[in-house]
Formats: C-alpha cells, structure tokens, sequence
C-alpha cells in the first residue's frame, strides 16, 4: 500500500473501489432477506458493474477485494464484533475523532478504509463498543458480569425474525387494524 498504487482492477476486470461499495457489499452479503444466490449476484454487480468477469475469477475477486488483497484465510467461528448499519454513527464519529475525517465528504479507496478503521483511537466510540463486545465474563461474577452483559446487549443488534416470528409479529398488530 505505501509503495504500490491502489489497485482499481482485478485480474484486469476494473472494479468500483470507493470504501461506500465495500460496505454496501457487506450489507448485501449480511442480508437474511435475500437468498445466497442473490446477495453473491448484487455484491458482485456492486463491485464490478457492468464488466463481470466469469464467476469464478468474480467470486476471486471479491474475496481478494474485501480482504484488502490479502492472501491469508479469514478465520471462522469468531465472534462478531462489528455492523456496518448498526455501528454507522459510532464509526462516523470515530473517524472524525482519530482523524477528522468527514465519511460523507471523503473519497477513500477501500483498502484505505480498512486500514484506517483498522487503526481507530482505543478511545473512540466505536472501538469502545468492539472491546465491550468482545469482552469475556465467563469469569466475570456479580455486579461487574451484570453490568458487561448489559452493555453487550445494548451495543448489539437485535437476531433478525424468524418468519415464524414475523409472522407472529404481523398476527399481533392486524388485531390492531380496524
């Protein structure tokens, strides 16, 4: 990154490098409301546009892209700590704070966004609510593993519905419909 360009292409396929598309893609693949098919197809078409490349030199692609060109495998089974729709206020303020950096003002490369978030003040509001989150109180006892738990709760998004549950939800305000 400190000697080499930013890449804008993979493999020769130009590919839409703003931070705002990698977020969008990691919406898109989040997205319960959508089937796996679908969220492959929107994200690829948000990195690529109209010059897809075959799918499997796209999917390449797009993983090389969200991992910031690296190479390495992501490890699974960690818990996660942060949501791009959930945490976008904390995010914004953290970067004006560790960098005055104004998100809806500034053009950054992805893997600029990446490092930067990467590298965030411990201080900030969004690096607050990821050491939160991630905090062990297995070990915790009392007042301390209450007050962590609830924080926890109040820092992470609500699972997403069921359709049972959804659909329970509906049943209960069309009592309400007149």
């Amino acid at each position: 990154m400190l000697l080499d360009r930013l890449p804008e292409d993979y493999e020769g396929y130009l590919i839409r490098t703003d931070y705002r598309i990698g977020i969008q893609i990691s919406l898109v693949l989040d997205d319960p409301n959508l089937s796996e098919e679908d969220r492959i197809w929107v994200a690829l078409c948000l990195l690529y546009g109209k010059s897809m490349p075959p799918l499997e030199t796209a999917l390449a692609g797009m993983t090389w892209f969200m991992r910031c060109g690296e190479e390495k495998e992501m490890e699974s089974g960690g818990k996660r700590l942060m949501w791009f729709d959930f945490d976008a206020a904390r995010l914004y303020s953290s970067f004006r704070q560790t960098f005055g950096i104004e998100l809806h003002k500034t053009k950054l490369h992805w893997f600029e966004f990446v490092a930067l978030m990467e590298s965030l003040d411990e201080c900030s509001a969004l690096s607050h609510a990821i050491q939160i989150r991630g905090t062990d109180t297995s070990k915790m006892k009392g007042k301390q593993k209450h007050d962590y738990e609830r924080l926890k709760r109040n820092l992470t998004p609500a699972p997403a519905l069921s359709d049972e549950e959804k659909e329970a939800v509906e049943a209960f305000w069309a009592q309400f419909d007149g």
